[in-house]
């Protein structure tokens, strides 16, 4: 019998010994995926204690601590960055995983600094996420996959200011001011979709010339708002 991608073939499966652990937590919000992993976390061996919320995990891992913990990066309430550093604190020798359907590379770095082993995008399965266990810091690529590139400079300016936007609570003179640009140029900056990744099918430049963007001074761009002071004299430019 030949085994497809949908169909592996059960030996190829990562299970508890495979791992070198005995029990795990999983953490999401989303019942149904949670349940689902939980299903096949114990197919391959492994005692099985799930949460869908930060208050939630901590109690349960209180009282019974695992050799493995699965994190979703963003939760109502506390982040799961937030739950990664207190389960550390219970158990400091807990391997934990973080996983995010959003692929933000800061919120990667942050994880692993901040004592994850790893940090997966979603959808991660079973296999996916036990494999990353035994490969530790190294970054898991699937097979027939694409390796993660190391993200361009154009892409951390991007993710950047927008975390700055972030802070500000959408206010652009705010930001304008924190990243020393002006007003305009960030609004025509935020006008501009995402990077793709360097080396992924599609990719393109990113701030490569401003040329093919209006000078009009919009107040407010895609939800961003401006509190209507420090115009384009207001905050020096050095990027202009």
């Amino acid at each position: 019998m030949s085994f497809s991608p949908e169909y592996p073939d059960p030996s190829d499966a990562c299970t508890a010994e495979t791992v070198g652990a005995k029990s795990i937590m999983l953490v999401d919000d989303t019942e149904v995926l949670r349940e689902r992993l939980a299903m096949a976390m114990r197919s391959r061996g492994l005692e099985v204690r799930t949460a869908g919320n930060f208050d939630e995990a901590v109690s349960v891992f209180t009282h019974a601590p695992t050799d493995l913990a699965v994190l979703d990066l963003r939760m109502p309430g506390r982040s799961g960055l937030d739950l990664l550093r207190k389960l550390l604190q219970i158990k400091p020798d807990c391997r934990i995983i973080m996983l995010s359907g959003f692929g933000s590379i800061p919120a990667s770095i942050d994880a692993v600094r901040a004592g994850a082993v790893n940090f997966l995008s979603k959808p991660a399965d079973a296999d996916d996420i036990l494999s990353a266990f035994v490969r530790g810091e190294e970054p898991l690529v699937p097979e027939g996959g694409l390796a993660f590139p190391a993200p361009s400079l154009a892409r951390n300016e991007w993710e950047h200011i927008h975390r700055v936007l972030a802070d500000c609570n959408n206010n652009i003179s705010e930001a304008a001011r924190r990243l020393g640009i002006h007003r305009r140029s960030l609004q025509r900056k935020l006008r501009k979709r995402a990077p793709l990744d360097p080396k992924l099918p599609g990719a393109d430049e990113f701030f490569e010339g401003e040329e093919g963007f209006d000078d009009h001074d919009d107040d407010h761009v895609d939800g961003a708002a401006d509190d209507g002071s420090g115009g384009d004299d207001a905050t020096p430019d050095a990027n202009d």
